[in-house]
């Protein structure tokens, strides 16, 4: 069940602008861990026979692949599921079952319920003077009526640098946006792109590697002079922490990762979360030519006025306020991860119940090893799972297909060990009516 039209896609596969790229080239976006190239295969019958590993491919084709990849796991094992499109307002544990209320009023009765939410919605950012009923922001940067009529407009201000904001400028000219797009961080840096080059070693272990912020700074820093003496730049020795960025985060102690999240967050997204060289020449292009001004800083002052906002920035490098007049605002910050904070129906229904509880850096909800539920007094849930960010708390690197992949196939290894699903109720169904499946 989800709330798009068509499954498999989501926000990031929904789209359909040509230029909203995959991270990750070709070889690298199998949705099965045990057979890395078979969307690499899936690619070269389907899309493009000339597709090679190294290919950033359109995000619009992955939605694709995964629509075949459920729609031929249906046929081949004969397994009754049921696509449905609406949301999950709450579920609720009955007895020896799971109940899921629904936007469009039934429920489901299940035995397990898998939350693979995504991510969330950003907050919105302080703007001191925004009014509620101000018309000029936009408060989501995917939302159908963020990008009406920006043809007509000369000058936007995208708020947050990262991927959103990468997505929502390329989109911006894909629809004939001529003008000035700005863009405001905190910290002004926007991701970095991906380059062909070669495999550093791993180079941290959990024997003998550092377990301080300060520590892998140090040890990150000499692997790059290493690297950069043999003539390689910082991307694979970035790359070299992936298969072990779990361990190191877990590595941490709770002060650390307050410590990493505080002061480094925002660098390691952007070099560990990189775009595609396309995409990445394109974005320098327009910084180059003036046509995207990149200022670092926050809002202290919003005023609106019939035909534009004003913005007043306070310049973090250069400690001084400036002003931008701007036609339109759009949030492009990163997804809302603190779960006091969100506008989710479904999960504050299941923290007021206590079903389930924030991790203890406020990341995404607290779990167990299995992708299991804590419950407010900590005791893990035998029937509420999740996956992908919501457990960035337990896990850090959990937003890409090569994490989720793997959680996806060790739930699914222990769901089918454990659970007997029961078919959907219909509004007019009691739960003792209802009959398990064969």
């Amino acid at each position: 069940m989800e709330r798009f039209s068509l499954p498999g896609r989501g926000v990031a596969y929904g789209t359909q602008f040509g230029l909203h790229l995959l991270n990750i080239p070709a070889g690298g976006m199998s949705a099965f861990p045990e057979q890395p190239d078979h969307f690499l295969h899936w690619a070269q019958a389907n899309y493009d026979a000339g597709t090679t590993e190294d290919d950033f491919l359109p995000r619009r084709i992955y939605g694709q692949y995964v629509e075949s990849v459920l729609r031929e796991a249906v046929e081949t094992h004969g397994n009754p599921v049921e696509w449905r499109q609406d949301e999950a307002l709450s579920i609720y544990q009955v007895d020896d079952h799971v109940e899921v209320r629904l936007r469009s009023g039934p429920k489901i009765v299940a035995d397990k319920v898998v939350l693979a939410t995504g991510n969330f919605h950003p907050s919105d950012p302080d703007m001191p003077g925004r009014k509620r009923s101000d018309k000029r922001y936009v408060p989501y940067a995917w939302s159908a009526g963020a990008l009406q009529g920006v043809e007509e407009e000369s000058s936007i201000l995208l708020i947050g640098s990262g991927l959103t904001s990468v997505d929502t400028a390329l989109a911006l000219r894909a629809r004939e946006f001529r003008g000035t797009i700005h863009v405001l961080s905190r910290r002004g840096v926007i991701p970095e792109w991906h380059k062909k080059t070669t495999v550093w070693p791993t180079f941290w272990s959990k024997d003998s590697g550092p377990t301080t912020v300060r520590g892998l700074v140090k040890l990150v820093r000499a692997q790059g002079a290493l690297a950069a003496k043999q003539g390689i730049d910082w991307r694979p020795v970035v790359d070299a922490l992936r298969p072990v960025s779990g361990d190191i985060w877990h590595a941490l102690s709770a002060a650390e990762k307050r410590r990493f999240l505080r002061h480094l967050r925002p660098y390691w997204e952007v070099h560990r979360h990189r775009v595609s060289p396309k995409i990445g020449s394109l974005m320098l292009y327009q910084v180059l030519r003036d046509d995207m001004q990149v200022h670092t800083g926050r809002v202290v002052g919003y005023q609106e006025f019939p035909e534009a906002v004003e913005v007043t920035i306070r310049d973090r490098r250069a400690a001084r306020e400036k002003t931008i007049l701007v036609e339109r605002i759009i949030n492009c910050t990163g997804p809302e991860t603190d779960c006091r904070r969100l506008d989710e129906s479904l999960i504050t229904n299941l923290i007021a119940q206590g079903l389930a509880r924030p991790d203890a850096l406020f990341l995404g909800l607290d779990v167990n090893d299995e992708g299991a539920l804590m419950d407010h007094q900590g005791a893990p849930s035998t029937r509420i799972y999740t996956l992908g960010p919501p457990r960035k708390g337990q896990l850090w690197e959990t937003t890409a297909v090569p994490e989720i992949r793997v959680q996806v196939a060790g739930l699914a290894r222990q769901l089918l060990e454990r659970t007997a699903a029961l078919p959907v109720v219909s509004e007019t169904q009691t739960t003792e009516e209802a009959a398990p499946a064969a």
